[in-house]
């Protein structure tokens, strides 16, 4: 009981010397976690090719929000855009990753839909428009499954 007592007033003193713990590690739980980001930039089948960048800003999980992912464009031709996350930037840790984007909704808040007003697929990672363009604009909601 002592030695609890000790460590919560040496706790209190640090906090009142300013002092804060180093921030906690980024972890991702389990084999895979999902992620719904709100894309900061764009991304259409006329305008990218492969490893232009691609970013967005973490709304799930909860305990990450507000941290940034960012990415590559891996395919971007015909109807099909193919874009995965690399890495997570939270509180000043940086974390590498894996990802395959799994659903989207449009900047305008459309679900299934790319910014084109088109209905699209997932497969394999890919949005695949019923057009023959897609576009995904900054504001867009991605959801994706990461793993380190």
């Amino acid at each position: 009981m002592k030695t609890l007592f000790t460590l919560i007033v040496l706790f209190c003193a640090a906090v009142l010397r300013g002092e804060t713990a180093p921030p906690a590690p980024i972890v991702i739980t389990g084999p895979s976690s999902n992620f719904l980001i709100k894309m900061t930039s764009s991304v259409s089948t006329t305008a990218s090719k492969p490893g232009d960048p691609v970013t967005g800003v973490i709304i799930v999980p909860v305990e990450l929000r507000g941290g940034r992912v960012e990415g590559t464009v891996l395919r971007a031709d015909n109807a099909i855009l193919r874009f995965a996350f690399h890495t997570v930037k939270f509180n000043g840790r940086t974390l590498k990753i894996q990802s395959e984007v799994t659903s989207v909704v449009s900047s305008k808040g459309n679900a299934g839909q790319d910014d084109l007003g088109q209905r699209v697929r997932m497969d394999g990672g890919g949005i695949i428009a019923y057009g023959t363009a897609s576009a995904i604009d900054e504001g867009a909601e991605i959801r994706f499954t990461a793993w380190e």
